[in-house]
């Protein structure tokens, strides 16, 4: 996957969309070059010396920019933030959303599928995937997906948000 943007004004700012794409394009000789390591569980972040403090450096970045409706430009900071570290509910999440606000709605799904997959009560991203399914005219799987969101959101007082529009889209 290769992005081609225009210069971000802010030179952090641009500095991280280039540093996210560049690492983007060279993540499968990356992962072939360290394959070993990466099935005995380290994450590309570990193995490229990446910090707690770096992550969230770029998630502040991909977040402003998805702020911004600047989707494009969160997008490949956020899925290098999934590239590097795939065990984070919240970079899956963000990923998922900037696809998602794209019409990218299948690989949206499987950002959220991730965010699920460690965190099974997520229930942001079970809504979004009921939304996502949805677009795709998959009615069976949104309805799953928003049935989950709606047995969370009962779960969990924060969700009960979700769980009223969840509700509202089985209707």
């Amino acid at each position: 996957m290769i992005f081609s943007l225009s210069t971000h004004p802010d030179p952090v700012i641009e500095g991280a969309i280039a540093a996210s794409c560049q690492s983007l394009a060279g993540m499968q000789a990356f992962a072939d070059q360290c394959s070993d390591a990466l099935q005995a569980g380290h994450s590309a972040g570990d193995l490229r010396g990446m910090t707690t403090d770096d992550y969230e450096a770029l998630y502040a970045v991909a977040l402003k920019l998805y702020d911004a409706k600047d989707y494009e430009r969160a997008l490949p900071v956020s899925l290098a933030l999934v590239a590097h570290e795939a065990r984070s509910v919240k970079y899956a999440y963000l990923a998922g959303l900037c696809l998602q606000k794209l019409k990218r709605h299948r690989e949206a799904a499987v950002m959220y599928l991730l965010a699920l997959g460690q965190d099974a009560t997520h229930a942001p991203s079970a809504f979004r995937m009921g939304e996502c399914c949805s677009a795709l005219g998959e009615d069976e799987a949104a309805q799953q997906a928003y049935e989950h969101a709606v047995e969370l959101g009962r779960a969990d007082e924060r969700y009960l948000h979700l769980q009223h529009a969840a509700l509202a889209r089985l209707n």
